[in-house]
């Protein structure tokens, strides 16, 4: 009997040593996502490659551009031309800028000349959330979706009125202030944050032919950026919500070049959402809204060209469940460009409808 005690008593202490260890694992959750189906979905679910960004992890990498945000992130490169706010064209699995699609809160931005999203004029401290899908999504976003789709989700309040600031310096003579209130309801949310950057940065091109510049202007390359965005909605009923959004960044760069040594641009978007569920099988969603992108270059503080985009987009959507692991949508979204350059263009407006 005895040897059948001992071995009782060693046993137990392990046995309980196991039941706790597991009673203490946390539950991990599977982050949801919309980009990818344009319904929610956790990324456990979704058949497509998908990164998600949250404001804890931007606030941890404490990056101060979205190039530096997204850098590292599989299939994600970029190419900067120059020093802060210069032009960077993305590569998303290989696939170019104008076969990326970028959205803001659900509506498109991006140069209709140029196809480049204004990555680098978009300030970290307004962003909630970004959701990166890798690979075709042309089925659901059209033929600039080839590469795959980028969503970036502004910031959204909730809770008591909270309002918040920071200020921040580095090096080259850079500071950065953040401002900004939040708050909501049982119904209502709002957040209004602005920023502004101020850096003297660096000499970027030395003059070298093998710099690319081909100019020879020893002085540094100075970048400002001031941007305020604003994000609030309301639930009506269980039926009926809405929210609307809007986002104006204005930056100042100087580099050096032959025909232009000087920038400013100018990036600007409205818009809107109305979600109606008319019933437990059946939600309708409306989502519409106006991007503006201007761009103005200089020599020497004289004007030599300009480029200027309005793209306006509406979306609507229906969620159909059929049953419940079953979910039928369908949808019609209409695009509208309209171009306003220096340069000559065949034609200065385009339509899509799909």
């Amino acid at each position: 009997m005895k040897p059948f005690v001992i071995k009782s008593l060693i046993g137990l202490p392990l046995l309980v040593s196991t039941t706790v260890s597991v009673a203490e694992t946390p539950t991990s959750l599977s982050p949801v996502v919309v980009t990818a189906t344009r319904t929610a979905q956790s990324v456990d679910e979704t058949l497509a490659s998908v990164t998600v960004i949250t404001r804890e992890e931007i606030e941890r990498k404490q990056a101060t551009s979205v190039p530096d945000l997204l850098r590292g992130i599989a299939g994600v490169s970029f190419a900067i031309n120059g020093g802060p706010g210069q032009n960077s064209s993305l590569f998303l699995r290989g696939a170019e800028s104008d076969q990326v699609t970028v959205l803001i809160d659900g509506v498109k931005i991006g140069s209709a000349t140029v196809g480049l999203a204004p990555f680098q004029n978009l300030p970290v401290e307004t962003i909630e959330r970004i959701e990166i899908v890798r690979g075709p999504q042309s089925s659901l976003y059209g033929s600039e979706a080839i590469g795959g789709v980028i969503q970036i989700f502004t910031r959204r309040g909730g809770g008591e009125i909270t309002p918040f600031f920071s200020v921040g310096g580095g090096a080259d003579d850079t500071w950065t202030a953040t401002a900004g209130v939040s708050g909501g309801g049982d119904n209502g949310w709002f957040n209004v944050t602005a920023t502004t950057l101020d850096t003297d940065a660096f000499n970027a091109c030395d003059g070298s032919f093998t710099a690319g510049c081909f100019t020879i202007e020893p002085d540094e390359d100075g970048y400002d950026n001031t941007s305020i965005q604003a994000r609030g909605g309301y639930r009506f009923s269980n039926q009926l919500e809405a929210e609307l959004f809007a986002l104006r960044s204005r930056g100042d760069h100087e580099f050096d070049g032959v025909f232009s040594n000087e920038s400013s641009y100018m990036s600007r978007l409205l818009g809107g959402k109305v979600i109606f569920s008319p019933s437990e099988w059946w939600q309708l969603t409306l989502n519409g809204g106006r991007s503006w992108d201007n761009s103005v270059n200089f020599k020497d503080g004289i004007r030599s060209s300009h480029f200027k985009t309005r793209r306006d987009s509406v979306s609507l959507q229906n969620d159909l469940t059929l049953t419940d692991s079953g979910l039928l949508t369908v949808g019609a979204d209409y695009q509208n460009d309209e171009i306003n350059s220096s340069n000559a263009y065949t034609e200065d407006t385009r339509d899509n409808t799909g």
